[in-house]
C-alpha cells in the first residue's frame, strides 16, 4: 500500500486556504498511487487560533468532512486530517477525521493536552487546556486498506495509548502533530520506540515552516512493524520528509507486522498483571 505524507504551512484561521492547499496535495497524492493521505495536527485552521477557534470548530461530521468525503470519492483514497470538532456550543475537541471512498468513517479526539507554556507567548505556547478539552478513548477503524488508530501529538508521548490501539487490532498508527523546532529531538526516537514496542507500522506527519512565531519541523516518516530479514522491530525507515518546504512524501507499507510478531513477540509476552500493576502503582499517586 502506497501512502501519502502531506506537510503543509497552515493559514492560521483560513480554512478557505487551506482546504484548498489539501485539495491540491490529495489529487496529487491519488494521481502518484497513494491510497492514504495523512495531514497533520490542525491543518485545516493552523494551530494559533486563538479564541476564533471557537468560529472555526465544525461538527464531525460537518462541512469539511463533506468536502474530503467528495475528494476521497472522486480520487479514490482514505485521507486524515486535524481539525477543530465541536460537540455542545463551547466545547471544542483538537481532533482529527477520517474519510474515504466508502464516505466518512470515524474521528479521534486528542486524550493528553501539553500545558507546556499556556500562559506565555511565542513558539512554546500551546493552547491546548485553554480552548480544548480531553477526548477519551481511542476506537480502531475498519477499512479496506486495513486498521487505522490515530494518535494526536502529545498523544503519542504515552506508551500506554499506543499499545491500546495496537493490542484493539490496529495494522497501523497514524501520528500527526503540530510540533515545533525545538521537539525534534523529542519526537523522532519517540515515534521509532512506538513502532518498535508494539511491531506495528507507524505513519507521522508533522506541520512544517513559520506559522505566526512558531516553526513547526516537518520530518514526517513511515516507520515499518519491522524487518523480515534482520528480525528488528521498528524498522526499516521506509522513508522521510524534509525538515523543510510543504509537499508530499510517498512511502509503501507492506503488512511486515504479520511476519516480524513471530520473530520479537512482544505482544505475546504482555501479561494482564503487568497493567494491574501499573493501575495499582498510579492508584496511590492520584
Amino acid at each position: 500500500m502506497k501512502v501519502a505524507i502531506a506537510q503543509i504551512t497552515p493559514e492560521t484561521a483560513n480554512k478557505g486556504a487551506n482546504l484548498e492547499k489539501m485539495r491540491r496535495f490529495v489529487i496529487d497524492s491519488a494521481q502518484q498511487g497513494a491510497e492514504l493521505v495523512v495531514f497533520p495536527e490542525l491543518a485545516l485552521t493552523g494551530y494559533h487560533c486563538g479564541d476564533r477557534f471557537f468560529a472555526m470548530a465544525e461538527e464531525i461530521p460537518g462541512p469539511s468532512t463533506d468536502f474530503f468525503v467528495q475528494l476521497a470519492k472522486a480520487n479514490q483514497i482514505y485521507i486524515i486530517w486535524g481539525m477543530v470538532e465541536k460537540t455542545l456550543p463551547g466545547m471544542l475537541y483538537n481532533a482529527a477525521a477520517l474519510v474515504g471512498p466508502e464516505g466518512y468513517i470515524g474521528n479521534w479526539r486528542k486524550n493528553t493536552l501539553p500545558g507546556h507554556a499556556t500562559d506565555l507567548s511565542g513558539p512554546g505556547a500551546f493552547p491546548d487546556r485553554r480552548y480544548f478539552k480531553n477526548g477519551s478513548g481511542l476506537e480502531v477503524y475498519d477499512t479496506a486498506i486495513g486498521r487505522i488508530g490515530v494518535l494526536i501529538c502529545y498523544d503519542i508521548f504515552f506508551p500506554e495509548l499506543a499499545r491500546l490501539l495496537t493490542l484493539k487490532g490496529a495494522d497501523m498508527i497514524v501520528g500527526i502533530s503540530g510540533s515545533p523546532d525545538f521537539e525534534k529531538d523529542i519526537f523522532e526516537p519517540i515515534v521509532k520506540v512506538r513502532a518498535m514496542e508494539n511491531t506495528v507500522d507507524f505513519i507521522y506527519t508533522n506541520l512544517v515552516g513559520l506559522e505566526g512565531e512558531t516553526h513547526y519541523w516537518g520530518g514526517g516518516c513511515i516507520i515499518a512493524a519491522g524487518d523480515r530479514d534482520s528480525k528488528i522491530p521498528g524498522s526499516p525507515l521506509i522513508c522521510k520528509a524534509p525538515y523543510t518546504g510543504e509537499g508530499i512524501t510517498l512511502g509503501i507499507l507492506d503488512n511486515r507486522n504479520k511476519s516480524i510478531r513471530a520473530s520479537f513477540p512482544v505482544l505475546r509476552d504482555i501479561t494482564t498483571s503487568m497493567y494491574d500493576n501499573l493501575k495499582s502503582a498510579h492508584e496511590k499517586l492520584v
